[in-house]
């Protein structure tokens, strides 16, 4: 559900007047577009340290630049890949010093029939939306646990709450992630770190043009598939920018305790979690093939 669109930040050898040895530090994947960079920029605003991950600096230059990248350091990490990590994150804590933040928002869309899509496409998928977050978790827990303190934020989406036909391998990482979270709140409550999902709804990002399409010619399900694709489509084009999201991941941050999962989007996206609890199974995948144009019955 949410998008990604690309913006510029300066690296960190160009980077000039922060000192490295004063502020609050937060560590972003895929922050150079989307979700990422808003939640990039607006911590900056407020005050912290903020390194961003990406896989291909390079692409940065061709972005659109935001208006805070100068303030945000770069570094290139590619989250599926445990090597890349490890120096990724080892390169952190030596320009750093500390870890206080971070926020697991790298990741992709899946779109098309279960049916059709390859396993080792949905193999890769999970590679980046939940693995690529416990690697990430798992090379800062050390030093935040030395620290008795740490945030983790997992940017999951409410489709792993609310499955979208065609959109199920997607559902089920974003899914997983939540149920990661959830478990490790339990792990690390007592070393005072805290960790919280944000699910947003339809974000207005580019995150449609990198979804992974999977239909084959002559697919039994096209009729569907197009009718889903289309409301999905019209859906974002009326979706919130990524704004909105930043604006919940620093209002979480401000919290003592924070609950584990927060909806994030428009009112509606933040109210169904609520209705939710009050609709039987059979009623809620009625009302979602309704709305997704594959009502067949």
């Amino acid at each position: 559900m949410e998008i990604e669109q690309e913006r510029v930040c300066r690296p960190s050898s160009m980077r000039t007047g922060t000192s490295l040895s004063s502020g609050k530090t937060a560590l972003i994947t895929g922050a150079s577009s989307g979700i990422g960079a808003a939640v990039a920029e607006l911590l900056v605003e407020k005050g912290f340290r903020v390194w961003g991950t990406t896989r291909n600096p390079a692409k940065l230059a061709e972005s659109a630049p935001g208006h805070l990248r100068e303030e945000i350091i770069f570094l290139k990490l590619d989250v599926t890949d445990e090597q890349s990590v490890s120096l990724g994150v080892e390169e952190f804590f030596q320009q750093a010093g500390r870890i206080d933040v971070l926020i697991n928002n790298a990741g992709y869309g899946m779109f098309g029939p279960l049916e059709e899509f390859p396993l080792d496409k949905a193999r890769v998928l999970f590679e980046t939306n939940y693995f690529g977050a416990l690697r990430m978790i798992q090379a800062v827990l050390p030093q935040m646990r030395a620290a008795g303190q740490g945030l983790i934020i997992n940017l999951t989406s409410l489709a792993g709450k609310f499955v979208i036909p065609f959109q199920v391998h997607y559902s089920a990482s974003k899914y997983a992630l939540e149920a990661l979270t959830e478990g490790l709140r339990q792990e690390l409550r007592p070393f005072g770190i805290k960790v919280a999902a944000v699910a947003p709804g339809d974000i207005k990002t580019n995150f449609n043009i990198r979804t992974d399409f999977g239909i084959k010619p002559d697919s039994p399900y096209q009729r569907w598939a197009d009718a889903c694709w289309q409301v999905i489509d019209e859906n974002l084009k009326k979706s919130p920018p990524p704004e909105v999201i930043a604006s919940k991941v620093w209002w979480i941050m401000q919290k003592n305790h924070p609950r584990g999962s927060h909806p994030a989007g428009d009112f509606i996206s933040t109210q169904l979690p609520f209705i939710n609890r009050f609709l039987p199974g059979p009623l809620r995948e009625k009302l979602t093939r309704i709305f997704y144009g594959v009502d067949f019955n």
